[in-house]
């Protein structure tokens, strides 16, 4: 990313505080090389000096300086052993060293990509490949898998793979799954064991490869195969952007935020304020992130009940994000910005055009016409889009932060890619645990529940939350109070501790929570002021309690938790979930197992959305856009509609292919 001189105190490391710090350490291991770098993030500065910087907190002068630090995970080899480091970048030195004992970090890609290299090479797996008639190797390709939880191996990294071939370099490899999962010992690189599959309802006990392929790339379908009916779409800004980016801080008409990138969360919006028809400029949120999310499988035979993974403690976003190309995945006039993560030798590993910025057009903000009059008048809506776009695997995932012009923020998420397959005999069915998308090709059903991490600051720092059923009126048709028996109206509760505030969401109540700043009160409203969240897209967690699934990902059992801020509790399934055992209780459950105040107090909201996916045919052999997500929308926070100093809309900005060249407002006569 672009960097001022002197950093913003929340700006992401650069590569020369990365290599910086990199030489610091190697130069207190300068006798021992058997060591990788696992990650290395900023530290962040603590909330109470950034709301003076920020200028939130006027009580305390603001800091002329802060302290950049980075924190940085080592992992010993092969004996596993963690080192936590806090390296001081302003003072060049090592301030803290933690070893610690039975953890596992995050995987790094170079891990993922190493396993891949050596398990293709190992006479067990190449014995395996045999059996099921594979004599050339480069065919077989490896999807390396965290193991989740082994019943029996403890005290090692582990690693599952998912084997496939190929029938040519690029083609569809999830067409041809094979049938047996080898494990892998990180550490010491080498095959622990391989679980075959075993067959259920077939004379079989091995199955054949299913070799007709699924392609989608154009190449292999043909050009004359291809749609010719498309007529060219163009964006156009002939002005440029409506956007300014000051190193990693943007504006937006009048939204400002800071944007960061680190290689777990992926993007991280920090300071999201927006300036009120006063001229005010009102905090919204102090920190936002997408901070966990878990894969779980419906399928519970081995080698697949294994299939739990944790995309974002697992593997990391940043780690997995993409480098975007114009045209392809963001269209229009596009900022793009650069991620900085470090590689397994402390090197910074830089990731071209991570991040894309552009504004989209939404359609209709607002409109109303005159029925009398025959008057019109209406705005047309858009947003600042924030993006990037990760690939775990199989799936790809489009992450997207959406801030609107009327005070709305929103978080969608675009799940895409390919479905994860196994092999079927050629007598087997994939029910009742998945769908048969092609001859012999299984796709198990499985979730995808994300888990949002929101530290509010509604006007302040103090912030409450309030749940809101929508109810019937109590009485009966032709009680005074419900005559006709139309009456209904919201019923709310404020929570106060996190024993109440672990709740889930009711379709049939029509629930919604709110973020609420109880010091201010609306002047007409005469209730606090306060954000709406919405959230569409809520399934439960289907593992049952007592599951290993469930118990390791319990944050995923509850729609809503909201906890009191600890500048230490960022990851919802805690900092170290990789084969954590679902007896930890990491996170959310650890965090709330004492009940503790969290009404008009510095709070976090923890909210959990996602898609229960049985997949269709038509999710193979590439998924189309499958969309979830949630958004946070003004109520009773400004004095009215803040958008309603939009300008009508323009048929001749909007290039609208039959507008005249004199064409000016959209407000006007209609005819009726």
């Amino acid at each position: 990313m672009s960097t001022t001189m002197i950093p913003h105190p929340l700006d992401n490391l650069s590569a020369d505080e990365i290599r910086r710090a990199t030489a610091i350490i190697r130069k207190e291991r300068s006798q021992d090389d058997s060591f990788i770098f696992n990650s290395m993030v900023l530290k962040e500065p603590s909330k109470d000096l950034m709301m003076s910087f920020l200028g939130w907190d006027t009580s305390s002068p603001k800091p002329t300086t802060i302290e950049r630090e980075a924190f940085v995970v080592l992992q010993d080899r092969p004996s596993g052993l963690v080192h936590e480091i806090v390296v001081s970048l302003t003072q060049n030195k090592i301030t803290t060293w933690i070893k610690k004992q039975g953890v596992q970090p995050t995987l790094h890609t170079g891990e993922m990509l190493e396993a891949e290299e050596i398990l293709i090479k190992d006479e067990r797996v190449i014995a395996e490949c045999r059996k099921l008639g594979i004599t050339d190797m480069s065919q077989v390709f490896v999807d390396p898998w965290g193991v989740g939880y082994h019943e029996s191996i403890k005290g090692k990294r582990l690693m599952q793979a998912l084997v496939y071939m190929r029938t040519s370099p690029d083609d569809n490899q999830y067409a041809h799954p094979l049938d047996f999962n080898p494990l892998y010992d990180v550490n010491e690189k080498k095959v622990v064991d391989i679980i075959v599959a075993k067959r259920r309802h077939s004379k079989f006990e091995r199955p054949t490869i299913p070799l007709e392929n699924h392609h989608f790339l154009p190449e292999h379908l043909g050009e004359e195969n291809l749609r010719q009916d498309l007529k060219p779409l163009q964006i156009i800004q002939p002005e440029g952007v409506s956007f300014t980016i000051r190193g990693q801080q943007l504006d937006w008409q009048k939204w400002n935020m800071h944007l960061s990138f680190n290689y777990r969360e992926g993007l991280v919006i920090n300071n999201v304020n927006y300036r009120d028809m006063d001229n005010t400029l009102r905090p919204m949120f102090y920190r936002v992130s997408l901070a966990e999310m878990v894969v779980p499988y419906a399928n519970p035979y081995k080698p697949y009940n294994h299939k739990m993974a944790f995309d974002v403690g697992e593997y990391g976003l940043g780690n997995l994000t993409n480098s975007l190309e114009l045209g392809c995945d963001c269209v229009g006039s596009i900022y793009y910005m650069d991620a900085i993560l470090s590689d397994m030798k402390g090197e910074p590993w830089i990731i071209p055009k991570a991040i894309c910025i552009h504004e989209e057009d939404t359609g209709l903000l607002f409109k109303h016409t005159d029925y009398r009059t025959g008057k019109a008048h209406s705005a047309r809506s858009r947003r600042l889009v924030i993006s990037h776009i990760v690939t775990a695997a199989n799936y790809d995932y489009g992450l997207y932060y959406y801030f609107y012009q009327d005070g709305t923020f929103q978080y969608e998420v675009k799940a895409t890619g390919e479905l994860n397959t196994s092999v079927l005999a050629v007598d087997e069915d994939a029910a009742p645990y998945g769908t048969m998308v092609a001859p012999q090709v299984d796709a198990q059903h499985h979730q995808h529940l994300f888990s949002m991490r929101i530290d509010p600051m509604v006007d302040g720092r103090h912030n409450s939350v309030a749940e809101t059923d929508v109810l019937p009126s109590p009485h009966p048709v032709g009680h005074p109070d419900n005559m006709i028996g139309n009456a209904f109206s919201p019923h709310s509760k404020i929570f106060n501790t996190t024993e109440e505030a672990q709740t889930n969401a009711s379709l049939e109540n029509h629930r919604t929570w709110k973020i609420i700043n109880e010091n201010k009160i609306h002047p007409y409203a005469k209730q606090p002021v306060g954000f709406k969240l919405h959230t569409p897209n809520t399934p439960p967690l289907l593992a049952k309690p007592g599951s290993i699934a469930y118990e390791r990902a319990r944050f995923a059992s509850k729609t809503l938790w909201v906890t009191p801020y600890h500048p230490d509790q960022l990851f919802p399934g805690g900092f170290y979930c990789y084969q954590s055992e679902p007896s930890d209780n990491l996170g959310l459950p650890q965090w709330t197992k004492q009940v503790k105040n969290v009404r008009n107090t510095d709070i976090v909201l923890w909210l959990t959305f996602g898609i229960t996916h049985i997949p269709r045919v038509e999710d193979f052999p590439i998924m189309p856009v499958e969309m979830c997500g949630w958004s946070a929308k003004a109520a009773n926070f400004f004095i009215g509609n803040p958008g309603i100093d939009l300008p009508a809309g323009d048929k001749k900005s909007s290039k609208s292919a039959y507008a005249p060249a004199d064409a000016k407002s959209c407000c006007g006569k209609t005819n009726l």
